[in-house]
C-alpha cells in the first residue's frame, strides 16, 4: 500500500486525485490532507479518507475544523 500526502486536498487537482485514490483503495492510503481554507470540503474528505493527518493553512478556519472533527 502506498501512503499519499494530498497538498490542497480542497482544490481541483486535489479532489480530482482523491477521486482516482477512492478508484483504488486497496492502492492507496491517505495520510494527510491539507487545505488553504476551505474547511467544510476538508472535513468531507476527512470522513471519506480517514487521513491520520489533517491540516489547514488559515488558523480561523483551524477551529471550526477541530469543532467538527
Amino acid at each position: 500500500m502506498i501512503g499519499i500526502v494530498i497538498l490542497g486536498s480542497t482544490g481541483s487537482i486535489g479532489v480530482s486525485t482523491l477521486d482516482v485514490i477512492a478508484r483504488y483503495p486497496q492502492r492507496y492510503r491517505v495520510i494527510a490532507l491539507t487545505a488553504n481554507r476551505d474547511h467544510q470540503r476538508l472535513f468531507q474528505q476527512c470522513l471519506q479518507f480517514k487521513p491520520l493527518y489533517a491540516v489547514i493553512a488559515d488558523t480561523q478556519f483551524a477551529a471550526q475544523l477541530r469543532a467538527n472533527i
